[in-house]
């Protein structure tokens, strides 16, 4: 059976911050999600502590307000409801905390660049020490959560960057991965973009 969840997303009336918690304690973020054609944006509640989490327990998600953008072409549109399957997200990305502290083992962070599809991600995936943060990477669920990271995609005028606190890519659709030790933004070229995986 597949499982859907119900996404309520709106399009902010001002500047795009994190609000405070409601009453139960969910807190309201921005939220991007970057399918094959375009960009995916809004304003949602979240039903789970991590961001990974919520998109690993469905396969399905009922998007409704959300505001499309078709890249690279930059178009824009309101959508008033659609549906996506997990395996059609490349990225997805929150505004707000990490996820709780409680929950997390010892880790170690190291530097990765995943390519998926026109994206691509560099950030920390995070491993229990001595284990090769690639194949982590590749034994995970499959989003995959990375911290501090660098989304860059095609844009109208070019190449755009975004940086997000955490970015969870799917381990799925990625076309290749690479560690990125030292590497502090994405030097993106023809040689980046069309390197074979590793």
């Amino acid at each position: 059976m597949t499982s859907r969840l119900r996404l309520v997303l709106r399009q902010p009336d001002g500047p795009l911050v994190v609000a405070s918690p409601d009453a139960d304690g969910l807190q309201e973020v921005d939220l991007v999600a970057f399918a094959s054609h375009g960009r995916l944006s809004g304003r949602i509640r979240l039903d789970r502590a991590r961001l990974s989490d919520m998109l690993n327990e469905h396969d399905e998600f009922q998007i409704e307000g959300v505001l499309a953008t078709h890249l690279p072409e930059g178009r824009t549109r309101v959508m008033h409801e659609m549906v996506i399957r997990r395996s059609e997200l490349y990225l997805v990305h929150a505004g707000g905390p990490r996820g709780d502290r409680a929950r997390r083992a010892r880790t170690v962070p190291r530097g990765i660049i995943v390519k998926c599809g026109p994206y691509l991600v560099a950030g920390d995936v995070h491993s229990a020490p001595g284990i090769d943060p690639l194949r982590s990477f590749r034994r995970r669920q499959a989003m995959v959560p990375l911290t501090d990271a660098i989304v860059d995609f095609p844009g109208p005028s070019g190449r755009v960057q975004e940086a997000g606190e955490v970015v969870v890519v799917n381990r799925d659709l990625a076309d290749w991965v690479r560690r990125s030790e030292g590497v502090a933004a994405l030097d993106v070229g023809p040689a980046l973009l069309d390197r074979a995986g590793t």
